[in-house]
């Protein structure tokens, strides 16, 4: 390759980065035209597998013809291997292109069906939320600003900084903020869309949890969720498990319309720091991630007392382990790796100052809240789940 293919080439890559939006707000796009809806219950299904022509879309979805061009050229981006959303196919070699063309959808796109169980379309608004989108413009200031000097602490103070991304772009915390502590109407809607996510994530991982780790939770009498939000990871193990005595503790604003939601689901009002009601087992799935090192010792502290006189207690902890995805990378999973890692590591960061950590920063983290041992099991796509014991 001589000098100026290698400079036309570093001019490809970086306009690929400074247009990576464009694919990103075309997804937001269709979601928001219902593309994927459209396409599930009007398109033929497999075997047939052909999908629907785009004139069958642009007439469902009620496209004017002066869009249809435009809309044509949203299609075919979100039909890249970047866009990721929908299967082209196209017309045999040697006949007419036109109309020919059908869109069928992929995995992924499957996932944003409004219908679908396990539907991930509020994780895909909520991050393009504006005051999450406002965050990032503001990241070069924060991370200027010495905040060793400022008289502001929030969450009990950070090294990563007083303030976060989220509150200098926002003016409040994330928690504040998703608390119905302000916002207004775009308050109420981050928070709608924040629970929304976590639920339909919970009902997702819970396939897994349970089909790959239910060794975990055998033998255990009892087990208490902490920051378990709407109890939806506790009901389905309670549902596996009709002998075990289950139960979640949230934050009051959280569980106080929950109370009977559940059966066999107890729901408790309080603060993590302060207490948490004994059991065999603690389970702590996405909070570690939320915490600097400090917090998180107190609060895995505070976990391993609740246990401790449980013979054979233990900390179930559901989070990310940076590093460990590289194992799984391979042509079928792509999207495993470094990349994630590091996006969630960052969206932590500018969130609420916590982090994501490798298995040595893990380590480091139970050796110093009083564990003698943990045992990772890196079986729940981009997440693991930790075994801690006392």
């Amino acid at each position: 390759m001589d000098s100026q293919d290698q400079l036309l080439e570093a001019q490809a890559q970086i306009w690929s980065w400074a247009l990576s939006h464009i694919v990103t707000m075309s997804r937001k796009c269709a979601i928001e035209l219902g593309i994927p809806d459209a396409i599930h219950k009007h398109g033929r299904p497999p075997p047939a597998a052909d999908g629907i022509l785009l004139s069958q879309l642009i007439s469902i979805l009620q496209i004017p013809p002066t869009k249809e061009e435009a809309f044509g050229c949203l299609m075919r981006i979100l039909s890249t291997k970047s866009g990721g959303l929908f299967f082209s196919i196209q017309p045999p070699k040697g006949e007419e292109a036109t109309d020919w063309t059908h869109y069928s959808l992929t995995p992924a796109s499957r996932l944003l069906l409004r219908d679908h169980p396990q539907q991930q379309v509020a994780l895909v608004l909520l991050q393009l939320h504006p005051a999450m989108k406002d965050q990032w413009s503001v990241l070069s200031t924060w991370l200027r600003r010495d905040d060793g000097h400022d008289d502001v602490v929030v969450n009990g103070g950070s090294s990563r900084g007083a303030t976060t991304p989220f509150e200098m772009a926002n003016g409040m915390s994330f928690w504040d903020y998703v608390g119905g502590g302000g916002g207004g109407t775009g308050g109420e809607e981050l928070k709608a869309l924040f629970h929304e996510s976590l639920a339909s994530d919970s009902k997702l991982l819970v396939g897994a949890l349970l089909s790959r780790c239910m060794h975990v939770f055998q033998g255990v009498a009892s087990l208490v969720d902490v920051g378990g939000g709407t109890g939806t990871v506790t009901a389905a193990v309670a549902e596996a498990f009709p002998d075990m005595k289950c139960a979640v503790l949230d934050l009051p604003h959280v569980v106080k319309e929950l109370q009977g939601a559940h059966p066999r689901v107890e729901f408790i009002a309080g603060d993590m720091f302060q207490n948490i009601p004994s059991a065999d087992a603690i389970l702590l799935k996405w909070v570690i991630h939320d915490w600097d090192d400090e917090r998180c010792v107190k609060l895995l502290k505070l976990c391993k007392e609740a246990v401790s006189s449980k013979c054979g207690g233990k900390v179930i902890i559901v989070d990310t382990v940076r590093g460990m995805n590289k194992n799984k990378v391979s042509n079928n999973s792509q999207y495993y790796g470094d990349e994630i890692d590091h996006c969630l590591d960052m969206l932590m960061m500018a969130l609420v100052n916590g982090r994501e950590r490798d298995e040595k920063q893990w380590n480091k983290l139970l050796v110093a809240a009083g564990f003698s041992s943990f045992k990772i099991h890196p079986v729940l796509g981009v997440r693991s789940l930790i075994e801690a014991f006392p």
